[in-house]
């Protein structure tokens, strides 16, 4: 086929191209909402969101900026569907083990201090993203997740839906191995320089990790196992 001049061109139009407004994708080519979410997950892992703008994302994704208003019509949605992606991804590489009640409960504070390292931002990004947007619909999808959260703790507290009576509360036992994990992850610049010059940042972490599975399942060894028999009030 012989190249054409524009001259030429203007006389027969070509199907190579289509018109398109500004910031509204064709069926070819388009980036998609996938790939902005993929790019701005990336950013976010490491970086506070107020570090991120929306055209650093669309940047990195290779897409005019006005795409991302246009699939996420606000900075609200684009960060909870950022926050859905990062945990919906972690779950499904991370599933819980066939094993009982103490040794799930110890792969999930494994899992947990893991995905803190890895994803640093992920509470600022909850909180200042999400938790205290303007929309009511994303302060409640951020309250189904942590509700959803909560109620995992229910379960290994109290198993097969026994209402075994406890004084832990799976509320301060989600916010509390948060803090644990996540204190960790975001204050290296204090801890390093705490630790013994011999331990390199990655065994410090390993340590950290066994202590607070330690912690947290020593205090909790009575409730999650299975009593031998029951004891009788006032004996």
């Amino acid at each position: 086929m012989k190249n054409k001049s524009p001259t030429t061109s203007r006389k027969k139009s070509s199907p190579a191209r289509q018109k398109r407004s500004r910031g509204r994708p064709t069926d070819r080519g388009a980036v998609g909402r996938a790939a902005i979410i993929t790019a701005a997950s990336q950013l976010l892992e490491n970086l506070p969101p107020h570090q991120v703008p929306n055209v650093v994302i669309a940047r990195k994704a290779g897409v005019d900026p006005a795409l991302v208003r246009y699939y996420f019509g606000n900075r609200e949605e684009l960060l909870m569907a950022v926050v859905e992606h990062l945990l919906a991804t972690w779950a499904a590489s991370h599933p819980p083990p066939d094993a009982p009640v103490a040794e799930q409960l110890s792969a999930h504070i494994a899992d947990m201090f893991d995905f803190s390292c890895r994803v640093r931002s992920m509470q600022r990004l909850m909180i200042d993203g999400c938790a205290e947007a303007k929309s009511a619909a994303v302060r409640e999808r951020v309250r189904e997740l942590n509700a959803a959260a909560v109620h995992n703790y229910a379960q290994f507290l109290h198993p097969k839906g026994k209402n075994a009576e406890s004084s832990t509360d799976p509320l301060f036992l989600h916010v509390a191995v948060i803090g644990l994990c996540e204190f960790f992850a975001a204050a290296q610049s204090m801890i390093l320089p705490l630790a013994p010059k011999h331990l390199d940042e990655k065994e410090l972490a390993r340590r950290y990790e066994t202590f607070i599975r330690k912690l947290v399942l020593d205090g909790l060894r009575s409730r999650l196992e299975t009593p031998k028999r029951k004891i009788r009030a006032g004996a």
